[in-house]
């Protein structure tokens, strides 16, 4: 099972999920994740020029369930910390991820989750898990390294019209006991990332 923001956000069947993001402003942008039958599950608000670049992904209610923001100001290459809820703090981090290659055309980034506490093994430098390639094109990936293992994809194609107008929607396949928060979260962060090139 992979569980990073929490259990209750794995199925023990493949989960599917359509991704609308639209641009609010020229500063805001919104993501809302529905289900197949059309109900809402997250939605994810921020500032596209705002310092770190915050997202917040929120349940249907509205309570923040984890933040995103890019670590440090400017940075060169995009490395993003993810926090529980609205948290920034330290014993809160739930991953982080990076671009490997900053001279790369495609999107790719290593997610690596925090160290255990408790432990007194040092981490290996491989990152826990991987994505590969942009949900335009259908070419977006999220695999877990060391087994190539496949946890999540997004199969099917985006709309020149709304990519232009800055809205469009996209779904994504989420395999089965795999975090679908966890997985949404990685796809905002490969936008974001994405748009800066």
């Amino acid at each position: 099972m992979v569980s990073v923001v929490g259990e209750m956000f794995c199925n023990p069947y493949t989960t599917e999920l359509v991704v609308r993001r639209r641009r609010e402003s020229l500063k805001r942008e919104r993501y809302d994740v529905f289900d197949l039958s059309n109900n809402l599950i997250f939605t994810v608000d921020g500032g596209i020029w705002n310092i770190r670049r915050k997202r917040v992904l929120r349940d249907a209610a509205g309570i923040p369930l984890l933040s995103m923001r890019t670590k440090g100001l400017v940075p060169m290459r995009c490395n993003w910390e993810v926090y529980k809820g609205d948290s920034t703090e330290s014993d809160n981090l739930l991953f982080s991820a990076r671009e490997p290659n900053l001279l790369s055309f495609k999107t790719s980034l290593d997610v690596t989750l925090p160290p255990d506490q408790s432990s007194t093994v040092i981490s290996s430098v491989e990152p826990d898990f991987q994505t590969f390639g942009r949900y335009i094109g259908s070419s977006f990936k999220l695999f877990e390294p060391i087994h190539n293992t496949l946890l999540a994809e997004v199969f099917h194609d985006f709309t020149w019209g709304g990519l232009i107008k800055g809205s469009y929607s996209f779904k994504v396949r989420v395999n089965p006991y795999v975090d679908f928060a966890f997985v949404v979260a990685l796809l905002v962060i490969t936008d974001d990332t994405s748009n800066l090139r």
